[in-house]
């Protein structure tokens, strides 16, 4: 249980390390759950960022869900959210869902076909005077598929892609989606959206103290069932040893992420619970196919061959695993297909031979010196530069605050830059997620393939899988395109974080299941 010892030492620097205004140990029917940073306004629509998303998923519900009672291989199945059930035409262009009756807002208003097709006017259409841009630029990651949106009847709600597109249903199922009640969309606009959440989830705002701490209370009417516990409770703890003493001292009840130092820190202590989850997301240099050197497929295999990733999860703590393909664990996919690139500077040199490069070589990367997961970035660029300095290339890192990074490699990499030190979880798990990274209509400024790569067999592969409706042949084309962007070595790539969660003894209820995410009406108290 809760230890009940509290040195005055840990309590004092808890306080000054953290935005905690009241101490207080975690209630019998009230879970306090430990936040990385601010609660930012909880608007799905305008949001980014998975601590942010972590909150949306306790107040709103999107059309389709995860199913996260149960731990699985691959990425978790697909079930029915708002919508109960939904249909597909035989063209593919056409999904029609099955709306769930009985269902309310927390606002009182009665979810039906209307109040869906609110929000995707409020993301789509221009001429609404509820289209927000912001908004609407934050959700073209789903919106770009889609043709026209219409409320059939007050059960049936009708989209139509542009073009057979497969992956529809799991980007329904990102956060981002969620369905928002009409009359709040109406009541406020802009920021104000953010900070009056109403949706249709199994908790509803209690109170929102900005910067300091969010409260939700349990939704009675929830659809699927009142969950477990009374209430949740979303407490920023910015620093992560202020985090993990708030956690023994049983001021937290769950860390959703933690980090491989708490990890450290948190093993020992037999009061705790560790689950790995390990959702899909992987961490990577991205190269610059542009650049001098990068340019060279040969010379990209040979940085693979460079690279001992078994000290990267030494380093972590085992926090990491190995990743040395396009695909990681927790994707629609099996990871372990086609090349895997291991440690083999003997192999390095000899397609650097094969390549016509005469080393040394010196390569210049962007990589973050903070931000999430990256707390240990300069060791692992470190580690980097040593493996890669035994093959004659030498490493130069140029260090930036993330959103710099981020800012700096958003239009692409120019080319006295040969590429940078970044990770990707948002919507890993799914196989059109290579779509994204690898894709050749994905370079800047329509997506994130900053590298400039371009395969053109891979991009075959891509269009006829995304019109594939039969499930088994449309994962097999994507893993023959998998295969090929493996070989084409458009990235280092490096490892997976297994996202490790910590739990107090006292809580129960929560399955390891590959997502970054918890099924909150399942929380107990034990």
């Amino acid at each position: 249980m809760l230890m009940k010892r509290r040195s005055a030492t840990a309590f004092a620097y808890l306080i000054a390390s953290s935005v905690l205004i009241a101490p207080l140990v975690a209630q019998a029917q009230t879970v306090v759950i430990g936040s990385e940073g601010a609660v930012p306004p909880l608007d799905p629509h305008r949001m980014t960022g998975t601590p942010g998303l972590r909150v949306i998923d306790a107040i709103f519900d999107p059309l389709v869900r995860e199913d996260l009672s149960a731990a699985t291989d691959t990425a978790p199945a697909l079930k029915g959210g708002l919508a109960e059930s939904w249909t597909t035409s035989e063209d593919g262009l056409t999904y029609r869902f099955t709306l769930r009756t009985g269902v309310t807002f927390h606002d009182g208003t009665e979810f039906d076909a209307e109040a869906v097709q609110a929000n995707f006017a409020r993301i789509m259409d221009k001429a609404s005077a509820n289209y927000d841009e912001r908004a609407a630029g934050n959700m073209t990651f789903l919106t770009r598929w889609i043709a026209s949106t219409a409320a059939l009847d007050a059960r049936t709600f009708e989209i139509t892609v542009k073009e057979p597109f497969s992956g529809l249903l799991r980007l329904l199922s990102d956060r981002r989606a969620s369905i928002v009640s009409p009359a709040a969309i109406v009541a406020h606009k802009g920021d104000a959206m953010g900070l009056t959440p109403v949706g249709t989830g199994p908790f509803t705002l209690a109170s929102f103290q900005q910067g300091k701490q969010l409260d939700l209370k349990r939704n009675d009417a929830y659809w699927g069932g009142a969950a477990g516990v009374e209430e949740l409770v979303f407490r920023p703890v910015t620093d992560p040893t202020a985090m993990a003493i708030a956690l023994q001292t049983g001021q937290v009840d769950i860390i959703p992420s933690a980090s491989s130092q708490q990890i450290a820190q948190l093993a020992v202590d037999p009061s705790l619970q560790i689950q790995y989850p390990e959702p899909a997301n992987q961490y990577f240099v991205r190269l610059n196919t542009k650049a001098q050197y990068t340019d060279n497929k040969l010379f990209r295999q040979a940085l693979n061959y460079a690279v001992n990733r078994d000290n990267f999860a030494a380093l972590l703590n085992g926090q990491v695993t190995p990743l040395g393909g396009a695909v990681p664990s927790g994707n629609e996919l099996p990871s372990n297909i086609g090349i895997t690139y291991t440690y083999d500077p003997a192999k390095a040199k000899e397609l650097l031979a094969e390549a016509g490069v005469t080393t040394p070589v010196t390569l210049k990367i962007l990589a973050p010196n903070s931000g999430p997961g990256f707390g240990q970035a300069a060791d692992v660029v470190a580690l980097l530069q040593q493996d890669l300095g035994e093959v004659g290339i030498t490493l130069e890192p140029q260090f930036l605050e993330f959103a710099t990074l981020v800012s700096t490699e958003g239009p692409g990499y120019k080319d006295d830059v040969h590429g940078s030190f970044n990770g990707w979880t948002t919507g890993a798990d799914s196989a059109y997620w290579l779509e994204r990274m690898f894709a050749g209509d994905q370079q800047p400024p329509r997506g994130v393939n900053r590298g400039w790569f371009a395969n053109a067999e891979a991009d075959r592969l891509f269009l006829e899988a995304r019109g594939e409706s039969d499930a088994t042949r449309r994962l097999d084309l994507y893993r023959q395109a998998a295969e090929r962007i493996t070989d084409d070595s458009p990235w280092i790539f490096l490892y997976q974080d297994r996202l490790p969660r910590v739990l107090s003894a006292r809580i129960g209820g929560i399955v390891p299941a590959r997502s970054v995410f918890i099924d909150y009406p399942r929380i107990q108290v034990k």
